[in-house]
């Protein structure tokens, strides 16, 4: 369930019959909560893939030894 703070927006979707068709009843979610989900991995492995684009790209003050006896 979302946090009640959380601002929403009511969408129109045209979806492929099969691709409804083929969710599994004995989850017993929403249509709603279904695609919230699907977003929120799109969101995920987009940030995810943005972070492996910089890799070898940043560069840190501290190496990893300094980073870890800070600890």
């Amino acid at each position: 369930m979302k946090p009640i703070s959380e601002e929403t927006r009511k969408v129109t979707m045209n979806l492929p019959v099969s691709l409804i068709d083929g969710l599994p009843e004995r989850e017993h979610k929403t249509l709603t909560e279904i695609v919230r989900e699907a977003l929120k991995e799109y969101h995920h492995r987009r940030a995810c893939q943005e972070l492996l684009e910089m890799r070898g790209k940043v560069d840190f003050l501290l190496s990893y030894e300094e980073l870890k006896d800070l600890r």
